[in-house]
């Protein structure tokens, strides 16, 4: 088993980058992370981050949140579902759908090392200096779903706040299957190789996680009705 990355490993890594994805592929088994190096100056050597914007729980409720190099931010919390972009001095953007996970923040004399680490896929959308990953897209228009349905007035975003990363991923998961099986057309936006990505994903949680896998079928029937 591969050792939990921190932010003396993200120094190491990000030496010459502004930031690292590793490895969020989609239906990978294993952490992903999402390294980010936030530094006083831009370099000018490569995509310069100066903030993460992303959401964060606060007494059942999500919330918009930052990360800067002027901040002070707690070293060691969680941050919740939703997306998350890094974002330069001229508000160009990296975009990454992520279901939740741990934040990592360690502040050295001429860096600021962000971790975002997850158990489950955090999906590159796009942006500034990548390109889309397989699934993305879907994994971003799911969690636009949630966070429609997440009124603050109801109990909904509370009990997604207190769901797991995983749980959240398998509600993905089971949700996009059963879209799939309802509609060949919808099924015909789905490449094959996804469908039978997916397929492997369920079966694999099913297996590893199941207590997570249920409490995420039980939110994708709930979402779907």
């Amino acid at each position: 088993m591969r050792a939990r990355l921190g932010p003396d490993e993200g120094r190491e890594l990000l030496h010459e980058l502004g930031f690292l994805h590793v490895p969020g592929a989609f239906g990978s088994a294993g952490a992903s992370y999402l390294f980010v190096a936030l530094r006083p100056r831009p370099t000018l050597q490569h995509f310069d981050p100066e903030r993460v914007d992303y959401w964060a729980s606060a007494a059942g409720h999500g919330q918009p949140a930052e990360i800067a190099w002027s901040g002070r931010e707690a070293a060691v919390s969680d941050y919740s579902w939703g997306m998350i972009r890094v974002v330069d001095r001229v508000n160009a953007a990296n975009p990454f759908a992520s279901f939740g996970g741990n934040l990592l923040v360690a502040r050295l004399p001429d860096v600021k090392i962000c971790v975002l680490r997850s158990d489950a896929p955090i999906l590159a959308c796009g942006g500034h200096s990548q390109r889309w990953q397989p699934g993305a897209r879907e994994a971003a228009a799911f969690i636009a779903r949630l966070r429609a349905a997440a009124d603050p007035r109801a109990s909904l975003e509370a009990e997604l706040c207190d769901l797991s990363p995983v749980a959240r991923y398998a509600a993905f998961v089971h949700d996009s299957l059963e879209r799939i099986k309802r509609s060949m057309q919808n099924s015909d936006e789905w490449p094959a190789e996804q469908r039978v990505v997916l397929e492997r994903e369920r079966s694999r949680l099913r297996a590893d996680h199941a207590p997570d896998w249920a409490a995420g079928v039980d939110l994708a029937v709930r979402l779907a009705g």
